[in-house]
């Protein structure tokens, strides 16, 4: 039986179980900090980036707690993907965000809603398919605020705002999109970070949707099998240096220390390690745009199964026991604006 296990967004060491795969022989265990990405290896990437994480007297964090009635949604802030739900039920958790503000300003949440379709005849066994959305159709979302140090319980928490889906009636109960297949909206809330990392990430990205998209999509397929094939032999040096500027961004954007920053490589390190990683082909896949055209990805096409929808074509599975499992990948990737031109560009992970 196949089983989602985990699913890598913007940040990107979201991966389980330790294995025994044989290293690499010129893997390079080094105290020294690099002063070059090239630099980079397994050995020394976690100081490198605690060395470049700032921390401050205050550092806010910002999450999402989201409900909804009668869809399935997807939740983009700052236009990059952070939540995604197929199912009847809600999350239970805050989603935390920071992963997706780059600096202090105002900040934007999209939400796409779509009908459940099949979902209440799986569940209870009875009802129609549901094509259209209806209207008691509702999405509701808070924005809170706290600090890291700070706990996790509602008395703890600075709510923002309160945003609801848009209705037509005075009374708030009618959904404007009623009748509708797909219906997007958008609301924005003002964030304030200690930190401003939009240069040298997504933040200062070229706008891909303006190159040959044939050059693109070949240059897409690159990285994505090289990066896989390279999982597969366990080079820990090679994904080092691939994961290496998103793992700065999170680690900076979520006031990383370095132990916890070597739990993330630790947790990646696991799946790298892992004997039965099979990777999986880069097939049936569309290039799809997101943050304005400046960050593209590899998306699966199949909307029907819920195992791939809107997931990574990059992916690999493994066995736990008798478990295959899946890991798909956040390779949502960008172009620095330095140095580039519409047919020579490096992609970087963001």
């Amino acid at each position: 039986m196949k089983i989602i296990d985990k699913l890598v967004f913007l940040t990107v060491g979201f991966c389980t179980l330790l294995g025994c795969a044989q290293q690499p022989k010129d893997t390079k265990e080094t105290t020294a900090l690099p002063t070059a990405v090239e630099d980079i290896n397994s050995g020394n990437m976690v100081a490198a980036i605690s060395a470049k994480v700032k921390r401050y007297d205050e550092e806010p964090l910002y999450y999402l707690r989201i409900g909804k009635e009668n869809c399935i949604i997807e939740v983009l802030v700052n236009d990059m993907p952070v939540y995604k739900s197929y199912e009847l039920s809600n999350l239970a958790s805050p989603l935390r965000i920071n992963g997706s503000i780059l600096n202090s300003g105002i900040q934007t949440v999209t939400v796409r809603m779509y009908p459940v379709g099949d979902l209440i005849k799986e569940e209870y066994e009875y009802g129609e398919t549901i094509t259209q959305l209806g209207e008691a159709s509702n999405v509701s979302i808070r924005v809170i605020q706290l600090g890291k140090q700070g706990a996790m319980g509602l008395n703890d928490e600075v709510e923002l705002l309160e945003h609801q889906s848009p209705t037509t009636d005075a009374n708030g109960e009618v959904f404007a999109g009623t009748g509708l297949p797909f219906y997007e909206y958008t609301f924005e809330f003002y964030a304030k970070v200690p930190y401003d990392i939009s240069e040298n990430s997504w933040g200062d990205a070229a706008d891909l949707s303006t190159v040959d998209q044939d050059i693109l999509e070949q240059k897409m397929l690159d990285y994505y099998k090289s990066f896989l094939k390279e999982y597969k032999k366990g080079n820990k040096d090679f994904i080092a240096r691939k994961y290496y500027q998103s793992f700065y961004v999170q680690a900076q954007a979520y006031y990383k220390s370095k132990e916890e920053i070597q739990e993330m490589w630790d947790e990646e390190l696991e799946l790298i390690n892992d004997p039965t990683v099979k990777p999986q082909p880069v097939k049936n896949y569309e290039l799809v745009f997101y943050v304005q055209g400046r960050v593209a990805f590899l998306r699966h096409k199949d909307k029907e199964d819920i195992y791939y929808r809107n997931k990574c074509a990059g992916y690999v599975e493994y066995f736990r026991g008798d478990d295959e499992r899946g890991v798909f990948f956040g390779l949502y990737l960008y172009a620095p604006k330095k140095r580039f031109t519409k047919k020579e560009f490096t992609l970087i992970m963001s």
